[in-house]
Order: C-alpha cells, then structure tokens, then sequence
C-alpha cells in the first residue's frame, strides 16, 4: 500500500534543514574594471634587466646592484622600501627588499615574494657541483619572478582604496642553494622573513613567483614533441597547501592542525575560482598539493602558513619519462635567449608571464574590492538579526510539519487494534 505520509517528512527534512542552515556564496568578482593592469611585455622588460646586472650569485657586487636597481624602482613608484639585511655562515651581505600597502586588517597578510639571487652548478647525476667559469645570467630563475613582481608592485601603486588585508611585496636574497659544498641549504632570505619579520599573531597568505613564463598559452616546441611530447602547452602549476597528501611537510617536522587543512581546501578553492574567472584551462593551469618544497614557499608552510608556488616548467622531469618540461636553471644555459628560443619567441614568453600576473593581479583586485571590516560587521549584526527570526520561523515550521505528519502517520498506519 502506498504511504504518502513519506513525502511529508522528506519536505520536513528539507525546509527545516534550509530554513535553520541557510546557505553561503562563494567571493564575487567585482564589476568594477582595475584602473590598471599587470602587462607581460613589462615583466618581460624587467626580467632582461635582471640579467644585464650578471651574475647575481649572494655577496657579489651583481647581486648588490640589482637589489638596488629593484628598490630604486620601488621609490619612484613612490614605495616606502624597507631593507633587511640579514648574515649566515656563507653570506656576509645579504639582503631582503619589502614595501608594504597598509590593509584593513592588519594582521592578516597576502605576501608575494620571488628571489632575485641567482647560483650556478652542475644539472644531473652531479647536481650541485660548483666549477671556476660556471655562471647564470639567472632569466628564468628568478629573472620572471623578480621582474613579474615588480611590475606588480607598479600596478598596485595605481590602484586607490584600501585592500582589506595588508599585501607585502618581498624580493628574496639567497633562496639558492650554494652547491654541495655547502654547509648550509637555500630559502635563508624567506626564512629570514618567516622568522624574524611575522609578529605571532598575524596570519599569511603566501604566494610565490618562482621559474614561470614557459607555461600556458606557450605551445609546446616542436624539438619537444620530437623528443616524445604529447602535449600542446606546458603546463602553469600552483603548487599549493596540500589537501590531500602532506607527507612531504609531516616528514621534516610540521604538525598539521585542522585550522591549516581548512584554509588549505579554502585557498586552493579560491585559486581555482581565479583560474575559473580567467577562463584558464584545469590542464594547462592546474592547482595541485605541494608534494616537494624546493622553493621559498616551504618556509611559509612549515611556520603554519598556507602558500602557493606559480611555477612553469617542472624540473628535471625527463628523467622520469616526460618529454614535455625541461627547466633552465641553475648554468649558463639560463638566458633570454634560450627562453625565447624554448618560447618560440618573446611574444610568447610575455604571453607565459601574463598568465601568472593575472592570477595574482585577480587575487588582489578582490581583495581590493572585498566589503571593508564596518561593512561585514553590519552585514554580521543584520545576519544575526535575520538568524533569530529564521530560528523562531523554523521552530514553527518544525512543529506544525511534525503535526501534519503525525497525523498522516496514524492516518495511513492504523494500529492492531484498529486492524482487528
């Protein structure tokens, strides 16, 4: 016999789960156009510069004065720039440069770093091995890093308002590691940042410009497919916070807690939404768990930060049977003109570097148009408001659904009694 008392209940269920939970939305991209925007040619320009300065290996004069070329940049933009020196047991002179844009809240940061040192060794099987002529003009690591993010710096210095967090800008000293000669490993400018510069009570959002501008919508070279590749892009990666897998951190040291996988899921969502709103491809710009460190994103991550790495082409990975992503790093090899030859053309390098500027320009246009700290308290107060009238509605509502299928219960579902 059929039992329409059951639809009754499906509907209490329903309305009463709807009426005392209410829903949430996602972070609304702001109608409002940017009154400025990153440009890849820019970045590009800046990159090149980074290299005529020569090797900018730590305690040399290149790197000096290259250091000083991007804070000189900073203060014609009418940057206050702020200089961290720091030593180690190889660096006598290292440096740190950071400008801050003051933000709603103040303890709650968005960084965005890239390193401006360059190192030179030998690649595989001998990976680290230093020798006498052995230099790095450093284009791509960190030249597209480094000249990304100042042309960033030069965007935001034309935006008006306040962000509702405060964004520090940060080009790192010695994120290279040395050789394996080395007493010491790399990251020590972010680490330096990480451990000296973050009162304890302020949160960051991390997010990293290391190696990127071989990536999407740079199409794969022909001498690639040659070689075996069967993809049309190189791929951007956001090596991001994991989600999943976070083995790689538990093993060197790092207690995750809840509050850290929360955020994790919540930024890489907020990552992919970006991606979604630009209309980027999940295959060609993908955001994955960070299953490796090597870069300075590390150093957020195991100080209970959550972080991303934009990065392009992915190291070394032909020796595990992907022809598709070589890096330049690390050798002479690491040039303008290779990258442009890897590229096809500058057109296209501009093209790899526009990528990740969107991404990060997005991110921070947002936040730039996030509702002010009055604002979300008055929308909590009229929600608190709303929230004691929708727990009286759903009392009611709960009482009379439970009565209507009560009654329907015994109306169809006669007792024994009334059976015999």
């Amino acid at each position: 016999m059929a039992q329409p008392w059951r639809p009754v209940l499906l509907a209490l269920v329903f309305i009463s789960a709807t009426l005392l939970t209410g829903s949430t939305s996602n972070v609304q991209a702001p109608s409002e156009e940017a009154p400025d925007w990153p440009e890849g040619s820019t970045a590009y320009d800046n990159m090149v510069e980074m290299t005529n300065f020569g090797y900018r290996k730590i305690d040399t004069e290149a790197n000096m004065n290259a250091r000083n070329w991007i804070a000189s940049e900073l203060e014609a933009m009418g940057y206050e720039v702020e200089r961290q020196p720091f030593t180690t047991a190889l660096c006598e002179n290292c440096e740190n440069i950071v400008v801050t844009i003051e933000g709603q809240l103040e303890d709650d940061w968005r960084v965005v770093g890239a390193h401006h040192d360059a190192i030179c060794y030998s690649p595989p099987p001998l990976i680290g091995v230093t020798y006498a002529t052995c230099e790095s003009s450093g284009a791509y690591d960190d030249g597209t890093g480094s000249g990304a993010l100042l042309e960033l710096a030069r965007t935001f210095s034309q935006w008006e308002n306040k962000p509702l967090h405060t964004w520090k800008l940060a080009w790192w000293d010695y994120e290279e590691w040395q050789g394996s000669g080395s007493p010491e490993g790399g990251g020590m400018g972010s680490l330096h940042f990480v451990e000296e510069q973050i009162p304890d009570e302020v949160n960051v959002t991390y997010v990293n410009l290391d190696m990127f501008a071989l990536n999407w919508p740079v199409p794969t070279p022909f001498a690639s497919q040659a070689a075996g590749c069967d993809e049309e892009y190189w791929t951007l990666y956001m090596f991001t916070s994991p989600v999943d897998d976070w083995s790689y951190y538990e093993d060197r040291g790092l207690e995750v807690t809840q509050s850290m996988q929360s955020y994790a899921e919540w930024f890489q969502s907020h990552l992919k939404a970006i991606n979604s709103n630009l209309s980027h491809p999940e295959e060609w710009v993908a955001v994955i768990d960070d299953t490796k460190g090597n870069s300075d994103h590390f150093n957020f991550i195991m100080n209970n930060h959550t972080a991303t790495w934009i990065r392009g082409q992915h190291q070394y990975i032909y020796e595990e049977g992907d022809a598709c992503e070589q890096t330049p790093k690390h050798a002479q090899s690491d040039s303008v003109t290779t990258i442009n030859t890897m590229a096809g053309g500058r057109a296209n390098v501009e093209a790899g570097l526009q990528t990740g500027l969107d991404i990060v320009a997005t991110m921070a246009w947002w936040d730039w148009n996030a509702p002010s700290v009055e604002e979300s308290s008055e929308d909590m107060t009229a929600l608190g408001e709303r929230s004691g009238a929708v727990i009286v509605a759903s009392i009611s509502a709960l009482l009379v659904l439970i009565g209507a299928a009560t009654f329907l219960y015994l109306r169809y579902n006669p007792t024994e009694q009334d059976e015999s």
